[in-house]
């Protein structure tokens, strides 16, 4: 059962409050700035530092615009709330009513939030604020191109995938287990068309396909190439990004605080070595091209 006993809380740290400025009126301390305590953010995710090196598209923005956010929600989320929430979390614990009271997690998160604007966040929407800040101005033909296919429907890892390979000339490759429920049927497409077959959507070419149980030292090998990569899971079930070999994702369950996890679930956003990733079991990862010297 969720028990938040605010206003307890707030009753008890109120009376607090004016018992000690009544026995403090006489008395007041002046704190100077010079002497006030400044407790620096921590950089949990390190931006990048590297001059970019691709065409068309601006990696270390892409990978700084993620660093921002997650240093934003790991500063915030230990003692205070973060901006940023799981659409998930909101689905479940968020609407979920406390035992005093007739208000939900969510508002009382809307309370302690103020005035601050809150972002929802699942694995698209955070891959794709990369997309945005790595193309800038650029982007604007990636959703008018994605309209135009698809409609109104909402971007998924399968549909930029699709755009960036087709239109930008990114280069997709296929990583794969043999524990996969598609395993057989990849590879015959691919020795069939050299295409990664998405269920009643657009094919996306590949450049080549690695086995994820026989070819680490290859899949390291071309990740550490790359600064930035668009990834998906099986059949874009699951969206993400990967920095070098680092596979970055959200998990939409995720809370914008350790005080509103109640279920006691992992944090918005995490990150996994890509060889040792096993929430899914094929995988699709397309690069953006190199400048040519």
């Amino acid at each position: 059962m969720i028990h938040f006993n605010l206003y307890k809380k707030y009753s008890v740290f109120f009376s607090l409050t004016l018992l000690v400025l009544y026995a403090c009126k006489k008395e007041v301390t002046t704190i100077h700035p010079e002497n006030a305590i400044t407790i620096s953010p921590k950089l949990y995710t390190l931006p990048s530092k590297l001059e970019n090196v691709y065409l068309n598209f601006n990696a270390p923005k892409a990978i700084n615009r993620i660093a921002d956010i997650e240093n934003e929600y790991f500063n915030a989320y230990p003692t205070g709330a973060s901006k940023y929430y799981g659409t998930q979390w909101y689905n479940t614990v968020g609407q979920s009513r406390r035992s005093i009271d007739t208000t939900t997690v969510f508002e009382v998160y809307l309370l302690d939030k103020g005035t601050t604007k809150l972002d929802s966040m699942h694995c698209t929407i955070y891959a794709v604020e990369a997309l945005k800040y790595g193309f800038g101005d650029a982007f604007k033909g990636i959703k008018k191109a994605h309209t135009k296919i698809w409609g109104d429907r909402e971007y998924a890892g399968w549909s930029l995938g699709y755009l960036l390979v087709k239109r930008y000339n990114w280069n997709a490759y296929l990583f794969i287990s043999k524990q996969s429920k598609e395993y057989k049927t990849c590879l015959y497409n691919f020795k069939k068309d050299k295409k990664y077959h998405v269920w009643r959507q657009p094919d996306i070419p590949l450049e080549a396909v690695f086995d994820m149980d026989d070819d680490a030292t290859k899949i390291e090998t071309l990740l550490n190439a790359f600064e930035f990569g668009w990834g998906f899971s099986e059949q874009g079930w699951h969206t993400w990004i990967t920095r070098f070999n680092t596979l970055k994702e959200c998990n939409w369950h995720g809370a914008p605080s350790k005080a509103y996890n109640l279920e006691g679930g992992l944090p918005l956003f995490l990150k996994t070595k890509f060889t040792n990733y096993r929430d899914y079991k094929s995988h699709v990862i397309i690069f953006p091209p190199k400048i040519q010297k």
